[in-house]
This record gives C-alpha cells, structure tokens and sequence, in this order.
C-alpha cells in the first residue's frame, strides 16, 4: 500500500467538456431520502439555507440526509461535522449538496471554498468510522481518506478548480490524464482541461505586477523614493509607489496601501516604517511583498480572493475575508488574527491562525488565545473614547459562538475599518486617534446587535491650580471657588508713603496668634502659590514697613474664603499624567461631576463628599494604561484613557 493516504481523481463529467454541469440538487449521485444522518450542520454564521426534498428555507443546526443541499449567501458560513470527527468548512457564496455512495460520503460542490480537516485521530463510532470522503466538482472528484490527518482546500469558480494539500498529500489525475503526486504545500490547478502541479514555494499562475498606491490616513505620514535619503510628506490626493519605495508614520499618524484590482487594504500604523518590495496579481491572486522595519501593519483581506502576504521570515497566506495585525518584534513578529483565517508559512512548516488567536512569531510559532484590549465597548450608542495613542479598543457582545462583524468609520458602512468572522464574543478593533467607529454583529441565530462610539484626543481641561486670584484689600470678603486644587492667591493693597516692603500674614478665622502663611515683598502684590492655602475662612492683613523694618501702621484684618465647588461639568484627571512612566501601581487622582460613577481599569472607584478621588491603580495593557470610565444618569459612557510609558526594553 503506497504511503501517499489521500487520493484525488480529476476526472471528465459527462462526455462533452462544455455541457453544463447539473446542479447538486438535482444530482444522481445523491440520494434523495433521509434515511440515516450522514452528519451534523453546526457553527452557522451569515446567511445559509438548507434544500431537502424539493423545499428550501433557512438552515438551522442539526442533522444532515443524503439528498440535502446547502447554500451560503456572501457573507455566509458553515461547518459539516462527520461521526468520526472529519470536518467541512463551508465559506461564502457556496452550493453544495450532501449524499453517499458505495465509497462513502459524497459532496457534490458546485461553486465556492471548501476546507476538509481530518484530525489526528479519528473517532471510532461505529460502521461510519473511517470512510472515504468524496468531493465532486464540474471538474472532477477528490477522494479524502481517514487514515492520517489531513487539510485540503477545494476552490470551484466558474472555469476553473483549485485543490491546496495544507496538510498530508496526495496523487492526483487529470482530465488529461496527467498522473502527479503532491505533497504538503503542493496546490493543483485545473483550468480548460488541462491540470497544473504547484510544487511549495512556487506561484499558483504566473503573476503580473500591479500598482500600488498610497494615501494618508491620519496625522502624518512620509514617503522615501528608492535611493533617496529624503523623506517628504505623503501627497494630499495618494501617490503611487514603486518597488523599493520607503513608507513611515509619525506617532499618532497612519498611512493606508491599496493595490489595484483588489479589494484587500494594508494599513501601516502609528510610528511605523515598511518598505515594499513587490506587488503581483493573477486571477484571483494578490501578493505584497514588503519589508516592515518597525511598527504594526493592519491587513484587512479582500473576500473572494486569495491573498499572501511575503514579509522577510514569515508568509501570509489567505483564502477569504480576513483581518490581521502584524507588528514586527526584536525576535520577529506578533500575528493577531482579529477576523476570519490564514495560514502562517515559514520554510516547511504551516501553522493555522484563525479570528480571536495570536501568534508568536520567533524561533518557533506558538499561538496563543489573543487578549481583549483594556478599553471594551459593549453593544452601546454614542460612548465618547478620549485618549492619546491608545492602540485599539475591544468590541464586545453577549453570546459565545461563530459571528459576522463588520466594522466602519460612517453609520452606512461604506468605509469599513474590519469585516469577516469571529468565534469568541469581542474583536480587537484599531482606535482612531479621532472620528466615529460604527459596528454590528450578527449572531449565527440571525439576530444582530449594533454600536457606535466617538474618539477624540483628550479635551483639555481648565487647570484652576494654574489660575492665580486676585484678592484686594478692603472690607468685603472674597470668595474664591475651585474644582480641581487650591488656587494660587494673590493680594494686592494701596501703596503706603516711606514704606519699603510690605508684611502680609494670614491666619485661619479663629487662631490669630500663629498665622498659616506670612511673605514680606517690596511690591504691593503677595502671590502665593496653588495649594499654599487649603479650603476655609481666612483673615489676611497687610503691613508697610521703612527701610529699617519699623512697622508705619497697624494691618487691617481682609476677610477671604476658599470654597470647593464640586460642580465640574466633565471627568478632571490630575494624575497620572499620558507618558508618565508605568510601574507594578501607579496614583491616579481627580474629581468627577456630582451624579458620576466611576471605574478605572474596570474597578469601582470610591469618591468622597466632594467627587475627589485619590487612589493606587495597577496598570494593565501593553503598553500600560488606565481606562477611566464615567457614568451619569441619561448620558452616554465617557471613557478617558492615560498612557504610560512601558518599563524595561
């Protein structure tokens, strides 16, 4: 017996290579009656509707007869699940339909991806254990065996037929009658009747360059031709780039690449430098070859369309909707996949990466669930996000299970920031620096939930600390407010004949014999500085003196008092400030408005009888932060976020 365990046959469909091919519901091969479940239609998402015995409606999870035929809409998805633990992933804009045969199970696939998985060891349940799996197309059939573990992708488009060997391998038969054996990362092509072996490493077809074109995004962003050691700010209307060309962010800007023909969009984030090498395209197939020398790169990968992104050390391949963030590391590279899947390739290894996984991109890969963002949104309406450099921000919803997201800048959608699939209940989202982001989520049930929130860099707050108040002498008392800290003081008096300096002393209304503060000056202004005097009644005198400190006259007693107003209109954040280096805790001090709550890194927050608060936080976040979060009666979430600067290398 040959060690090769999966065997895929191309073989003609009817006599006349340009009939049509029939449709799978109507399809001979199927059988038409229920009789025993073949398998089990679960992790629904989008649109999907299921055809059995002539009538068709949505598809809901459970078992799946011979005679059943599937169909997902654009945006839809779906997972077959055999009795021996074999799986179909089923991606948009599919038709297939299920049935048997005297090999075993039968997909008969008119159009669409499909990802068949078996898994390292298979289950024994019964007669069912261990059958072959047999998937048709208009362009022939591919028969999956159970004995080792596996992962074949097969693509039907309208002529042409794709088969990838992710895992295991095959030997393959053309309409030709091309005989080739492919191994793992081999790909097989059929197109007009002829059969194409990709051996790993090579291109699917031959690809033609394609152009590249870049456009600010936010804040500041330069572009270095080839060659050249000058930068220059990136055209207002978008440029176009050429190999060897230098693109860089300033800190808080952000650059956006697109590349003709294709809908997939790189985003180069803030205080980040990529050079691009190349940028190919055939068919259905895009590849950007780039250089990321620092900083992040945002992918959002175009639907229909297969994708690979080259990057020194590390490819990116993708077969659908996705979104990635790559961020380079001084041992490689992080991979956060925020929607949909990809495959990580590096030399012979392959490693999957699907929505809601990091990867560790180093001397090995290790993958690892991903975090949420400190700063998570719920399903809400008009939260307002004021920060300085906040990487990005969670999104989160009720429910754990497969979702379609889509993510954009306006309330119609047009200018999406991240689509695709997710399969825990948050996704990792960019955070403007300033603008709106608009979301829904619509659950595998069909039911969908909606937000929308405001980010802006963090309004700048009236310091009273910084305003100085001008106390004059006389016989009315003055009354000085504040919200934030004791103001600083300044008295002012009339000028005495022959006096040389002036003594001023205060004391507290009841203790005249030791006064708080007493400043002699040559002026007829005493400033004191913020916070020299406390909350209370005051009583302040000035004295002239000659120029042998013999007192002129007797001080008259002013009457002053430092009242705290707690009536501040929006959250004041006194400490820590943005930049501030982070530690194991930091102080974080404020006032908040009279009818707020408040939480910091989602911690209630206590606020004394004056909405004061004055506590120690441990940061959280890399790099570090705290999330203020304030409530009030009638009026949305305000969210105001202080970033630290990272300790260590």
């Amino acid at each position: 017996m040959s060690r090769w365990f999966l065997v895929l046959l191309l073989v003609f469909v009817g006599c006349d290579k340009d009939e049509e091919a029939p449709r799978p519901a109507a399809s001979a091969s199927v059988d038409a009656g229920l009789g025993e479940a073949l398998g089990r239609l679960e992790g629904l998402s989008g649109e999907v509707r299921l055809e059995r015995a002539g009538k068709q409606g949505p598809a809901t999870e459970g078992p799946l007869y011979g005679g059943d035929a599937l169909e997902t809409s654009a945006g839809g998805a779906a997972t077959v699940r055999f009795p021996d633990g074999r799986s179909v992933e089923v991606g948009p804009d599919a038709r297939f339909a299920l049935g048997e045969d005297s090999g075993g199970i039968v997909l008969q696939v008119e159009r669409g991806i499909l990802l068949s998985r078996v898994p390292a060891e298979v289950k024994q349940t019964g007669p069912r254990s261990k059958v072959a799996l047999t998937i048709r197309t208009p362009f022939g059939l591919t028969r999956v065996g159970p004995e080792e573990p596996s992962e074949v992708r097969v693509q039907v488009a309208e002529d042409s037929g794709r088969v990838e060997v992710r895992l295991g391998a095959i030997e393959f038969i053309g309409r030709d009658g091309k005989s080739v054996r492919a191994a793992e990362g081999d790909s097989v092509e059929a197109k007009s009747g002829r059969t194409e072996l990709v051996a790993k490493g090579a291109r699917v077809m031959e690809l033609a360059p394609i152009a590249v074109t870049v456009r600010l995004g936010s804040g500041r962003a330069e572009v270095r031709g080839k060659g050249s050691a000058r930068w220059r700010q990136v055209a207002k209307q978008g440029e176009a780039l050429s190999p060897g060309d230098s693109v860089r962010t300033r800190p808080g800007g952000t650059a956006v690449l697109g590349m003709a023909g294709s809908a997939s969009v790189l985003t180069l984030g803030s205080d980040a430098e990529v050079v691009l090498t190349s940028a190919e395209q055939g068919g259905t197939t895009d590849e950007a070859r780039l250089d990321l020398l620092k900083g992040w790169l945002g992918l959002q990968l175009a639907r229909g369309r297969t994708s690979r992104l080259v990057l020194p050390g590390l490819q990116v391949e993708g077969g659908g909707e996705a979104r990635l963030a790559v961020r380079r590391t001084a041992a490689g590279y992080l991979v956060d996949a925020l929607t949909g899947q990809v495959t990580l390739v590096r030399g012979d290894a392959r490693q999957a990466l699907r929505a809601g996984e990091r990867a560790t991109v180093a001397a090995a890969t290790r993958v690892a669930p991903l975090a949420q963002a400190p700063l998570a949104l719920g399903v809400v309406d008009g939260a307002e996000v004021f920060h300085s450099g906040l990487h990005e921000v969670a999104l989160t919803w009720e429910g754990e299970g497969e979702a379609e997201v889509e993510v954009a800048e306006d309330a119609a959608f047009t200018r999406r920031v991240l689509s695709g699939t997710v399969f825990r209940s948050f996704v990792n989202v960019p955070a403007p620096s300033r603008g709106s982001l608009h979301w829904r989520v619509r659950r595998k049930d069909g039911t969908q939930v909606t937000g929308h929130a405001t980010f802006a860099p963090e309004r700048a707050v009236r310091s009273l600390a910084r305003v100085r108040n001008v106390v004059p002498e006389g016989p009315d008392k003055t009354t000085i407010y504040y919200q934030d800290k004791p103001p600083a003081v300044t008295f002012t008096y009339g000028a005495e004949e022959n006096a040389a300096r002036y003594r001023v002393a205060v004391y507290r209304v009841g203790a005249l014999d030791s006064p708080v503060t007493e400043r002699t000056v040559t002026d007829t202004r005493a400033a004191l500085d913020a916070g020299a005097l406390g909350e209370g009644s005051y009583l302040w005198s000035v004295t002239p003196l000659s120029a042998t400190g013999a007192q002129l006259k007797g001080g008259r007693m002013n009457k002053l008092e430092l009242v705290y107003d707690n009536s501040v209109p929006e959250l004041v954040v006194a400490a820590p400030r943005n930049g501030q280096a982070g530690g194991a805790r930091v102080r974080a001090s404020g006032v908040a408005p009279v009818d707020a709550r408040l939480s910091i890194n989602g911690r209630p927050v206590p606020l004394d009888g004056k909405h004061r608060f004055n506590t120690w936080v441990e940061p959280v976040g890399s790099p570090p932060v705290l999330v203020f979060k304030m409530t009030r009666p009638g009026a949305p979430a305000v969210h105001t976020v202080r970033t630290l600067k990272q300790r260590g290398p």
